[in-house]
C-alpha cells in the first residue's frame, strides 16, 4: 500500500497533467509525457481498487471495535496500537499524495491557460497576484465539471471575475494600492524637501513647466489605464483560443462603440430550432454554421474585430438569410427576448415543415449565467454599422434603414457568435410540451387553424388583439405557473410565469404609477416589443407595489404546486 502511494508521489512531481502540446518540445517530449500520464493513471486506478477493499475492511474493524472487551490482554492492546500508528502514517501519506496530485492538476490547468494569452510584465504580475484566486476557480470547476469542459469553463469564470465590479479577479485589487503609493509623485510633501517646494513654485510661475508636468501626468494616467485594460483583454484572448470556448462581442479600443452596454440584457432569451436548423442545436450547445463547417479560426473571430465593410456584409447576410438555410461563412445565431414571437415561429415552422410539434424545440437561456458579450442586440449592431451600410448602398442600406425605421417588425432579436455552451444554464422543451402543459388553454389563439399560416404578421395581429387592458383571472395565473413548473423546471416559476402572463396587457398593473413614469428607469432591452416591456414593468411592480393583483404574495401562493 505504502509503495503504491510513494509511486504516485514520484510520478506527480513536476507533472504537467495537460501535456503541453502547444510548446515546441518535440515528439519525444510529447510521447514521454503521454507515457508518464498513462503510468500515473494506472497507478491511481490500482490504488483506488486497493482502498476500496480497505474501506470494506475498515467497516469490519469498526464493527469489531464496538464489540471489543476492554479487559483484554495489555500486550495485545500495545500491538493493536502499533498497527494503528502504521495506519495513521499510511493515511497521512495518502492525504499528502492526494493534495500533491490536486496541486499538480490545478497547476497544469493554469499553465495551459497561460499559453493562450500574451505575457506582458503587467500580466505576469497580475497572474502572480491572483494566483490563489485562480487556483480556487480551477478547483471549483474541476470538482463540478467533466474533462472536456474544464479549460473553457475556467477561462470563462476568470473573465467573469476579472470584469465584474469587485470580482475575485478585479484588477483594482492590484492597482489601487499602487495608485495610493504614487499619489504624492514626484515629491512627498510630508518630507518637505527643497525639491518639493521648488517643484510647487515652478508649477505656479512657469507655464511651460506646468504644461510639461500636466502632459506627463496625462501619459502616466493613459499608461495605467492601458495596464488595467490589459487584464480583461488577456482573458478575452484566452477565451477566444481555448477549445470550445465562447466567442464574445468585445469591442476593440479602436472602435467608437462605447454605447454598447454589455450589462443591458434581458434575463432570458429564447430560440426555436429543429433538426434542419442552421448550425448545431441541441440540449447543451447552439453553434453557428461557421463553427460547425469552417476552420476554427474563422468561427472564433469576433464580428466587432473585423474590417467594417466585411462585418457589415456578414451581419446583413445573417439577418436576411432563409429560415432553413445558412451560408458556411455565417458565424451568427439568432435569439429573441420575446417568447410570444418564439412560440409563433415554432407553430409556423411546424406547419411549413409538415412535421409533428414535438419535433420543434424551444431553448430558453438565463443570460445572467453567461459572460458579458455572449449576446448582443441586433439593433445595436445595425446602428453601429449603419454608416458603413450607407457606403455599401443598395439592398444592404435599404435593409438596415427598414430595420431601424419599422418598429412594428422588431421582435427582440439578439445574436450570438460561434459556439454557445448553454448546458446547465438553460432549458429545452418541445412546442408540443409547451402547448399541452397549459399554454394553449391560457392562449387559445395559438390553436386557431389559420394562425399557423403566418409568422411575423401573426405576431403583429396577436399584439394588436392583446393590447387593450384585459381582466386577469385566478385561473390564468394558475395556468401560467403550471406551465412554468412543467416546462421550465430549471428556473423559478415566479420568474417565468410573468413572461407568459404579459403576452397580454393585463389589468394587474391598475392603480400603479403611469407607464411613462417607468421610462427613466427602463433599460434598453425593455423598450420593445410590447410584451417584453410589460414583463419588465410587471417585475418592477412586484417589488415596489404590494397591492398589485399579481403581487409577490400572490406569486408565492401560486408558485406552490397544487396538491
Amino acid at each position: 500500500m505504502e509503495g503504491g502511494i510513494e509511486g504516485i508521489a514520484d510520478l506527480v512531481r513536476n507533472l504537467d497533467i495537460t501535456g503541453d502540446t502547444f510548446e515546441n518540445r518535440g515528439q519525444e517530449r510529447k510521447r514521454s509525457t503521454h507515457n508518464h500520464l498513462v503510468t500515473l493513471q494506472t497507478t491511481v486506478d490500482k490504488l483506488i481498487r486497493l482502498t476500496s477493499t480497505i474501506t470494506l475492511q475498515a467497516q469490519s474493524i469498526n464493527s469489531l471495535s464496538n464489540d471489543a472487551n476492554s479487559s483484554g490482554v495489555l500486550s495485545e492492546a500495545y500491538s493493536l496500537h502499533e498497527g494503528i500508528k502504521k495506519l495513521t502514517s499510511i493515511t497521512h501519506n495518502l492525504q499528502t499524495t492526494v493534495e500533491t496530485l490536486t496541486e499538480a492538476t490545478e497547476r497544469s490547468v493554469i499553465r495551459r491557460l497561460k499559453t493562450y494569452g500574451s505575457h506582458t510584465g503587467t500580466i505576469c504580475e497580475l497572474l502572480l497576484h491572483f494566483d490563489d484566486q485562480i487556483k480556487g476557480i480551477v478547483r471549483e470547476v474541476l470538482n463540478h465539471t467533466n474533462g472536456r469542459e474544464v479549460l473553457w469553463k475556467v477561462a470563462e469564470e476568470c473573465f467573469n471575475q476579472a470584469t465584474r465590479l469587485s470580482g475575485n479577479l478585479d484588477a483594482n485589487d492590484y492597482f489601487d494600492p499602487l495608485e495610493e503609493s504614487r499619489l504624492q509623485w514626484p515629491y512627498d510633501p510630508d518630507f518637505e524637501s527643497e525639491e518639493y517646494y521648488e517643484h510647487e513654485n515652478r508649477l505656479s510661475v512657469d507655464e511651460d513647466y506646468a504644461a510639461a508636468f500636466k502632459d506627463q501626468i496625462s501619459r502616466r494616467f493613459d499608461a495605467r489605464s492601458k495596464d488595467r485594460q490589459s487584464w480583461p483583454d488577456f482573458w478575452i484572448t484566452v477565451l477566444t483560443k481555448v477549445p470550445h470556448g465562447p466567442t464574445l462581442f468585445y469591442p476593440p479600443a479602436s472602435l467608437c462603440m462605447q454605447s454598447l452596454n454589455l450589462d443591458a440584457e434581458p434575463p432570458y432569451l429564447f430560440r426555436t430550432f429543429d433538426e434542419v436548423s442552421s448550425g448545431r442545436n441541441d440540449d447543451s450547445v447552439v453553434a453557428s454554421t461557421a463553427s460547425v463547417f469552417s476552420p476554427q479560426d474563422s468561427s472564433r473571430t469576433d464580428l466587432l474585430g473585423l474590417e467594417r465593410h466585411r462585418a457589415t456584409e456578414l451581419l446583413h447576410q445573417h439577418l436576411t438569410k432563409s429560415c432553413f438555410h445558412g451560408k458556411v461563412s455565417d458565424n451568427l445565431m439568432s435569439w429573441s427576448s420575446s417568447l410570444l414571437f418564439t412560440v409563433q415561429y415554432a407553430i409556423w415552422r411546424a406547419r411549413i415543415r409538415k412535421c409533428p410539434r414535438s419535433d420543434i424545440k424551444i431553448c430558453i437561456v438565463d443570460t445572467r449565467k453567461f459572460p458579458k458579450g455572449q449576446f448582443v442586440q441586433d439593433l445595436w449592431l445595425i446602428r453601429a454599422y449603419y454608416a458603413t451600410a450607407a457606403d455599401i448602398g443598395g439592398e444592404t442600406q435599404r435593409f438596415f434603414r427598414f430595420r431601424l425605421e419599422n418598429e412594428n417588425f422588431y421582435n427582440g432579436e439578439y445574436l450570438s457568435q460561434g459556439e454557445v455552451n448553454h448546458g446547465g444554464r438553460s432549458c429545452v422543451i418541445s412546442l408540443k410540451q409547451l402547448l399541452d402543459a397549459g399554454l394553449s388553454q391560457l392562449y387559445p389563439e395559438f390553436e386557431e387553424p389559420r394562425g399557423s399560416e403566418k409568422w411575423p404578421h401573426r405576431v403583429m395581429e396577436l399584439r394588436q388583439s392583446w393590447s387593450a387592458e384585459q381582466v386577469t383571472t385566478d385561473r390564468e395565473i394558475q395556468l401560467a405557473f403550471g406551465v412554468a413548473r412543467k416546462c421550465f423546471a430549471e428556473f423559478e416559476p415566479s420568474e417565468i410565469a410573468p413572461i407568459l402572463l404579459t403576452f397580454k396587457n393585463r389589468n394587474s398593473l391598475s392603480g400603479l404609477k403611469p407607464a411613462d413614469q417607468f421610462d427613466n428607469q427602463r433599460p434598453k432591452w425593455a423598450d420593445k416589443p410590447d410584451e417584453v416591456r410589460r414583463y419588465w414593468m410587471a417585475t418592477q411592480s412586484y417589488n415596489e407595489h404590494p397591492n398589485a393583483q399579481i403581487n409577490r404574495l400572490l406569486l408565492n401562493i401560486h408558485a406552490q404546486p397544487s396538491a
